[in-house]
């Protein structure tokens, strides 16, 4: 197979809508490949269904790596100084700390929500009375809506604009978690799908926006720092909840999380003066 004659930059701004697009395919694996995992386990075993999904991300990952080198992707930047209207880019990279310090916390804060939420999801709906089996029925509502929410969320922000989109996806889990809290059985499932679409919408939103922040040659070392604080905020978040939990309940865990996305709003006024919205 020829490979192509001009190899593609290895670094450009990301898209909003193609960032989406990227997103909502990874979440389609988060829907599908539980209950393919399931069905196998039901038919040969669990340890035969979760070798077989080890073997195929093996596979997976081999095709990815040849067909990066194929297209000439992946390939470190040229060295080159760069400047900026502020002056000479250096470091991470980052050309607004102000605004980039911004969109992180508020990445942050995303997802310590969207991962505290699906850590306790199971234990508030066992206090609701489910069974077992419609712990994975929640999980995949969630997971669908959540597919859904990234692959819209980014093409709403390109017409209605970034802050009015990110405090739209922000509010809506504060009522919807309100509702999931209040709700019998039935109730919670059947908002589990809008929720999913507000918890995962931002994260396409912010992740678009990133860019804006950045010197063009500098993308990936500071999306790696914008990756990790969100991830650490995603891992701590469910410490401390379960921490809240033992002490009072999983209701009052899930409300202090709902309040807490209320600190978005501030640092959306601070975003604001750094975006052209």
């Amino acid at each position: 197979m020829p490979r192509p004659s001009s190899p593609r930059p290895s670094l450009l701004v990301v898209g909003g809508e193609a960032l989406d697009t990227d997103n909502f395919t990874g979440d389609l694996g988060k829907v599908v490949v539980p209950a393919a995992i399931a069905s196998a386990a039901v038919a040969f075993g669990w340890q035969y269904g979760s070798g077989a999904y080890g073997v195929l991300l093996i596979a997976a990952a081999a095709v990815v790596f040849i067909l990066l080198r194929w297209l000439g992707a992946g390939s470190p930047p040229p060295i080159q100084s760069e400047n900026h209207e502020d002056g000479p880019v250096q470091g991470w990279g980052i050309i607004d700390r102000r605004g980039f310090t911004a969109l992180a916390s508020i990445g942050m804060i995303d997802s310590g929500a969207r991962l505290g939420f699906l850590t306790f999801l199971p234990f508030l709906l066992l206090e609701k009375g489910a069974e077992i089996e419609t712990l994975g029925v929640a999980l995949g509502l969630v997971f669908a809506g959540g597919a859904a929410g990234k692959l819209v969320c980014g093409h709403i922000a390109d017409r209605v604009g970034i802050l009015r989109t990110v405090v739209s996806t922000e509010i809506a889990p504060i009522a919807s978690i309100a509702v999931v809290i209040l709700s019998p059985l039935p109730g919670t499932l059947a908002v589990l799908p809008f929720l999913g679409i507000a918890l995962n919408g931002t994260s396409s939103v912010l992740y678009g926006t990133v860019g804006d922040f950045l010197g063009s040659h500098r993308q990936a070392r500071a999306y790696g720092l914008f990756y990790t604080l969100g991830i650490g905020a995603g891992a701590l978040s469910p410490v401390v909840l379960g921490v809240v939990s033992d002490h009072w309940s999983v209701t009052a865990a899930l409300s202090i999380l709902a309040c807490s996305i209320f600190a978005v709003l501030p640092l959306c006024s601070i975003l604001r003066a750094s975006i052209k919205d």
